[in-house]
């Protein structure tokens, strides 16, 4: 079973809550540089748990967390992270209501520094992003030291996930901001796209909402002829994740579980193929 965490980012902070709970920012998360794990170069293990932290009790009885050996810590690490989704929403502020919980980034400052970069490098992480609003997650990016960055260019399993309500001029000069400073960094992170749009489960409803993807995945394309060919590469792998989507829409309104790829639908609807992300 997975726990679902949630990362928010009210005043320049990230605050890391499990469903329906929070954590403070002073005792969850590092977000002063004291607070930061130091990472040294090398193998995940080598900047987590590479030593007994503290010295070997002299007495069973006494025994704690930080004297087992650090292969079987990193272990530990590498379990719990894995069965674990850290989530950053769209929404900007942080509910009052939701009690503290006591949790390895919570439990000490060694246990932190060493469970950190490990989940990070590790954990699934999914953005929320609502009508091409990217201003949350940029301001969370551009909070987050470089050893943090370095643990999230390690993890393979970051993803958008776009929820589309709206495409209006504003929405597109949201979308077009993002794509400027993913085009100017150049320390980017390795983001996948997905389209958050369910199956309803019957024909009216997906030929509906078959259509939404399709307007989106086109909108997007027109947009994407007008950029230059920096932010055209950018926007590329977003345009291919509606296309998907609309696939596997298509595919499950006409009963097949794998009917045509997107490459081969566009040139039956008599669309220009969009290459692959």
């Amino acid at each position: 079973m997975h726990a679902a965490y949630f990362l928010s980012c009210p005043d320049d902070q990230i605050v890391v809550v499990r469903q329906g709970l929070s954590v403070p920012a002073s005792g969850a998360v590092a977000s002063s540089k004291d607070s930061i794990p130091e990472v040294a170069p090398g193998s995940r293990h080598d900047r987590t748990a590479t030593h007994s932290s503290y010295p070997s009790a002299t007495d069973a009885n006494k025994l704690t967390f930080f004297d087992l050996p650090p292969e079987l810590r990193n272990a530990i690490y590498e379990i719990l992270a894995t069965n674990t989704i850290l989530t950053l929403t769209g929404d900007k502020k942080r509910s009052k209501d939701r009690p503290p919980i006591v949790g390895l980034l919570a439990a000490s400052k060694q246990c932190r520094k060493e469970y950190l970069p490990v989940l990070f490098s590790t954990t699934p992480v999914v953005a929320e992003i609502k009508d091409f609003d990217f201003s949350n997650l940029m301001r969370v990016v551009l909070g987050l030291y470089s050893q943090e960055l370095k643990a999230l260019r390690e993890n393979p399993h970051i993803t958008i996930q776009l929820h589309t309500h709206n495409c209006t001029r504003e929405n597109l000069n949201n979308l077009r901001r993002w794509l400027v400073v993913r085009g100017d960094s150049l320390d980017r992170l390795p983001w996948h796209y997905d389209v958050a749009a369910q199956d309803p489960g019957h024909s009216v409803g997906r030929i509906r909402l078959l259509r939404e993807l399709e307007f989106y995945a086109e909108r997007l394309a027109r947009l994407q002829s007008r950029l230059s060919d920096t932010l055209q590469w950018e926007l590329q792998p977003m345009v291919m994740a509606f296309d998907r989507k609309a696939a596997a829409l298509d595919n499950a309104i006409m009963g097949v579980e794998k009917g045509l790829d997107v490459d081969s639908r566009n040139a039956a609807r008599r669309l220009p193929s969009r290459g692959q992300s």
